[in-house]
């Protein structure tokens, strides 16, 4: 799964890596993003590529309140398209999720290791992410979002048996923000075929409180 991740870059280079429009956007380096939370997503629109905050973890139009959003902060790729929860926003609202990186736990007999996960040369990247909004009862609309996930790849599987689908630049962001049926994008999710870095880091990272450049 992908459970934290972190985001340090600024909105200047957050629009020129994802050819946003030129709006203003309140961005802020955040180190330990954990579910539940707001984040930066980035969507198409017929004007263009918008980014705006979501909470992450998906609530389905149809759900009763907010709660089930924190059971839905990873949807899998072999079954995002099947799931009642996931499959009318897998083929209609995808989104681009930026990172800096993200945490998976290393177990180590009795104790769990966190690991940071980046990607060398490369200071922000896309995580697949799919969106949703629902109606909440005071007539407000809640708009939040997942990240798919996908086998481990070489640098992953001994830590962790999923890890988030992360797409390869502007020639998988376009097809993956488009309206194509999604029929034509499975070979997109695929497990990260470039190399890595995985580094450990201080347990801080466990308590979501805690939110500085110290964790990395």
């Amino acid at each position: 799964m992908c459970g934290r991740f972190i985001m340090t870059v600024d909105f200047e280079m957050i629009k020129a890596a994802f050819r946003l429009r030129a709006e203003l956007y309140d961005l802020q380096p955040r180190y330990n993003i954990a579910p539940g939370q707001d984040i930066p997503v980035i969507t198409n629109t017929p004007g263009g590529r918008e980014i705006s905050p979501m909470r992450w973890g998906l609530i389905p139009h149809w759900a009763k309140d907010t709660k089930i959003g924190y059971k839905m902060i990873n949807a899998r790729a072999e079954t995002v398209g099947e799931k009642p929860a996931f499959k009318g926003a897998f083929r209609r609202r995808r989104c681009l999720i930026p990172a800096s990186g993200f945490y998976e736990w290393k177990k180590e007999g009795k104790v769990k290791q966190p690991m940071l996960i980046t990607l060398p040369g490369e200071k922000v990247f896309a995580l697949a992410g799919i969106w949703e909004h629902w109606l909440a009862p005071d007539g407000s609309m809640v708009y939040s979002c997942s990240i798919i996930t996908t086998k481990p790849n070489k640098y992953l599987e001994g830590i962790h048996n999923r890890m988030p689908v992360i797409l390869a630049g502007e020639q998988e962001y376009e097809p993956w923000l488009s309206l194509d049926e999604p029929l034509f994008l499975q070979h997109l999710l695929r497990p990260y075929e470039g190399d890595m870095l995985v580094h450990p880091v201080t347990t801080r990272v466990n308590s979501p409180q805690d939110d500085d450049p110290g964790l990395i």
